[in-house]
């Protein structure tokens, strides 16, 4: 067995010791008519034997109870005056029931109880100045360090229990919250993958007519529409197949997620109330409507939305859930008797939303901080569109959100180009 260094508190406890039993010996003089010897070079030492194990108290508790108890028998064997170095065998049973598991340590205890009591049984018999409240003073001097041992044990065993309890629950956190951010990549996925699944439809009907039309006039160009056609066909299937992919993904990670966390999944009473997400892909035109179901759960939300600009199909469907996250969390944190205003507006470079609640400011606090991870996938949803997003509490109370969408369509931006051209002719 490797040993083990002692810890400095324990040796400035044996050091503390050591020097009170030191001078309590030097401070007696002469023999007292109930002691054999006088303290010598022989008595110091079996002081320093039982005092200076202590320095190992936590490292090696029963062995310092046993060596500490072996040298006090032997001074007192010895006829040695008790002096302060005696209470190391105090401190030695605190160490044992404090240090060492329950069972173990009241095997140790009890034995170590035996022996004294079995020393003031054989000094009760063979002298005349032990009595028998000698036992009283026994059982009072194990059962304090015995009590203040176990009850620091339980403590420590409590503490570690919480500390592992919040590890666990952090961790928890941390795995829910990839789980949500990887739910909202597969959701923004597939969504993305039903627009891309629209215009490729489109394509191939568009294709396919065209085909039909240049049959008879240009059989070389029907026949590369008719290819551009089945290669539609053929992608359309592969994205329908793809999006399924997605969709069960998406679904897992959210499951994973409210498991870790014991929260309701999105889809629960409040997304119920907001819209099925596995309905048909909204858009800006669909706020109205979300907004109406959102005055029907009870929170007035007052709506304005300007400016007439294309907006791209992605970068719609990134702001209806923006906004829909953002009256979700009011709902469910402002509080009674709260307000929405919902600012959203379209501009040819991008599109701003707006949402602010004025709720109670603890609850909506809450919110942003462990109100689920509906924030972090719609910080995704900016993150993946380049875009830029705020959230917190307001001033005086409630939540804001604003983000700003990028609009990228370079053909909407060369469209409004022309138009502004001609405009200025």
């Amino acid at each position: 067995m490797d040993l083990k260094l002692p810890r400095l508190p324990d040796v400035l406890v044996a050091a503390a010791m050591l020097v009170l039993a030191v001078v309590t010996a030097v401070s007696l003089g002469d023999p007292s008519p109930n002691a054999v010897h006088e303290y010598d070079a022989l008595g110091y030492l079996l002081i320093t034997l039982q005092v200076l194990p202590l320095a190992f108290r936590q490292r090696y508790p029963r062995a310092v109870l046993w060596v500490s108890m072996l040298f006090w028998v032997v001074a007192a064997g010895l006829g040695y005056v008790d002096t302060p170095a005696m209470l190391a065998i105090y401190i030695a049973l605190y160490g044992v029931a404090s240090y060492m598991p329950p069972r173990q340590a009241l095997v140790h205890i009890g034995a170590a109880t035996g022996v004294l009591f079995g020393w003031i049984t054989v000094g009760l018999l063979a002298t005349d100045y032990v009595s028998a409240w000698s036992y009283v003073a026994g059982v009072l001097a194990v059962l304090v360090p015995v009590g203040l041992g176990f009850t620091d044990y339980r403590r420590r065993e409590r503490m570690t229990e919480l500390e592992l309890d919040a590890q666990r629950r952090e961790q928890a956190e941390r795995i829910a919250a990839a789980d949500a951010v990887r739910a909202e990549r597969a959701r923004i996925a597939r969504e993305l993958h039903d627009v891309v699944a629209h215009e490729m439809t489109v394509m191939t009907l568009q294709a396919e007519g065209a085909r039909r039309r240049a049959a008879k006039d240009d059989p070389v160009l029907a026949e590369a529409l008719a290819t551009i056609s089945d290669s539609g066909r053929k992608g359309l299937a592969e994205m329908q197949r793809m999006i399924g992919v997605l969709r069960t993904s998406e679904r897992e990670a959210e499951d994973e997620a409210a498991e870790l966390t014991g929260r309701v999944r999105r889809s629960g009473t409040i997304g119920a109330v907001l819209g099925d997400d596995l309905g048909p892909m909204p858009s800006l035109a669909a706020i109205p409507e979300l907004v109406q179901q959102v005055e029907d759960a009870g929170m007035p939300v007052t709506l304005t939305i300007s400016g007439t600009s294309h907006v791209p199909a992605g970068v719609e469907l990134s702001a209806y859930r923006i906004v829909q996250e953002s009256l979700t969390n009011a709902l469910k944190y402002a509080g009674p008797g709260a307000h929405a205003i919902v600012t959203l507006t379209r501009r040819p470079e991008a599109v701003t939303i707006e949402v602010q609640d004025d709720g109670r400011g603890t609850i909506s606090e809450v919110a942003g901080t462990s109100g689920g991870h509906g924030l972090a996938g719609m910080r995704e949803r900016v993150v993946q569109l380049g875009g830029e997003l705020e959230l917190g509490p307001r001033k005086g109370g409630g939540f804001r959100v604003h983000a700003v969408l990028p609009v990228t369509d370079d053909q909407v931006r060369a469209g409004v180009a022309r138009t502004t051209s001609k405009g200025d002719s």
